[in-house]
């Protein structure tokens, strides 16, 4: 085997990753990625994972992807190219456990966050992971609770907001700005896992961020079916992706992030509900005769704090799309989390409330920006107006031993700007 340090951070000579055995052309059918709740203990894709771990650990290449993923050179966090190339490290790792454990079509199960709790198999033998914040039996409902929050589905966000996107509108701080899918839920599990999967630095040395990214991988394909396919722009499409090493620790050569939209490609996909979605048609309310453009930056009330005002006239009004561009420094040695809580004006009745999680990687890397759809904070009735607020906190529960270096400043709230389009109907 040729793992080693330099042969991941070396060239990028190599073959090209289509050319992979796991493609349509080149097998008899797509592997299924399987729920890892549905699994019985002994599931052969189970057993393979087990037996490739120590393996993995032996010949180095468990070293060397911890090592590829606290890389962040790639810019595969905060920025657009974080679904494309996580799904391109999951395809590599799933064909050294493939090698290592001698089962050919091994297929790597995804953790449904919808079952709540870290998989009853994770708390055993080698895909237990010492030091996790969770403890058996925790469960992410219980761990949102303090934020007031919930887990949300993104699927409805359009591309820009899911995998994010630059801001656009004039005016403001321009700016590479993480979407919904990785803030959203990638951002939480990792800081309600803890331990190694609470610092990307080290989150591959646990075995459970390979099936958590499995999981944000099956949300990609299933946002992917609801969207078509026809919604990437050519930036994106010509993003190019590498760091990453074969299932003999050679370099592969870069590839395109168009090469990575269809799953089907790397030879594997996800069960999925056949049940059709129900539509409800709305009845048609009255003309819209009027739309305009607006925009809203914050006023500060402290280093982690401010807050935003829309008026009554315009809390009134329709929103078509409403977008939060949020730029924080986040702990470098503990989760941060942003809370965005917007109130009525007139009684104070909370009308919105979202926590964005960041998960740390040391000094590495800096002030960072989140896209956030704010459409919510419209389509209520006699608000007075709308106070949304925004408040920057360390989580508790970060890994021991962070440091903070002198002068040191975090975390803090850098910047805030809300765009909104608004529709206005006939009264």
């Amino acid at each position: 085997m040729g793992f080693d340090r330099r042969s991941v951070l070396g060239g990028m000579a190599g073959v090209d990753l289509l050319a992979g055995p796991w493609s349509p052309t080149a097998a008899a059918g797509l592997r299924v990625r399987r729920s890892v709740s549905s699994l019985p203990p002994g599931d052969p894709d189970l057993d393979a994972l087990r037996q490739a771990i120590p393996v993995l650990q032996g010949w180095g290449a468990w070293r060397d992807q911890i090592a590829i993923h606290a890389d962040v050179r790639h810019r595969h966090h905060a920025s657009w190219r974080f679904l494309p190339w996580h799904r391109l490290q999951l395809v590599w790792f799933e064909r050294l456990v493939a090698r290592a454990s001698g089962k050919a079509d091994f297929a790597l199960p995804y953790w449904d966050w919808d079952d709540d709790v870290v998989p009853d198999l994770f708390w055993q033998d080698v895909l237990n992971a010492p030091g996790r914040r969770a403890r058996p039996g925790d469960t992410i409902t219980d761990f949102l609770r303090p934020y007031g929050d919930v887990l949300k589905g993104r699927l409805t966000d359009d591309f820009a907001t899911f995998f994010g996107r630059a801001r656009t509108s004039s005016g403001g701080n321009p700016g590479v700005y993480s979407g919904s899918a990785e803030w959203g839920g990638h951002n939480l599990i990792h800081t309600f896992v803890g331990g190694d999967m609470g610092d990307l630095t080290t989150s591959p040395n646990d075995p459970l961020f390979w099936l958590h990214h499995a999981n944000i991988d099956r949300i990609w394909s299933l946002w992917r079916m609801k969207h078509g396919g026809q919604v990437f722009p050519p930036a994106w499409r010509n993003e190019s992706l590498g760091g990453f090493v074969d299932d003999r620790g050679n370099p592969v050569a870069p590839v395109k992030a168009i090469t990575t939209i269809d799953a089907a490609a790397f030879g594997y996909t996800y069960p999925y509900d056949p049940t059709p979605p129900v539509f409800f048609a709305a009845m048609p309310g009255a003309p819209i005769v009027n739309r305009k453009a607006y925009s809203w930056s914050m006023q500060r009330m402290g280093p982690v704090s401010a807050f935003v005002e829309i008026s009554a006239d315009l809390a009134r009004a329709e929103a078509e799309s409403a977008t939060g561009f949020l730029q924080i420094v986040p702990d470098p040695h503990a989760a941060t989390t942003t809370t965005l809580t917007a109130r009525a004006k007139a009684g104070a009745r909370e009308l919105y409330r979202d926590t964005v999680f960041t998960v740390p990687m040391g000094h590495a890397m800096g002030a960072q920006g989140f896209r956030i759809p704010l459409k919510g904070l419209w389509g209520a009735s006699d608000t007075g107006g709308i106070r949304l607020e925004i408040e920057v906190a360390s989580a508790p529960g970060g890994k021991a031993g962070g440091m903070t270096m002198p002068g040191e400043a975090v975390p803090g709230l850098v910047d805030f700007v809300l765009d909104a389009e608004l529709a206005f109907r006939a009264s």
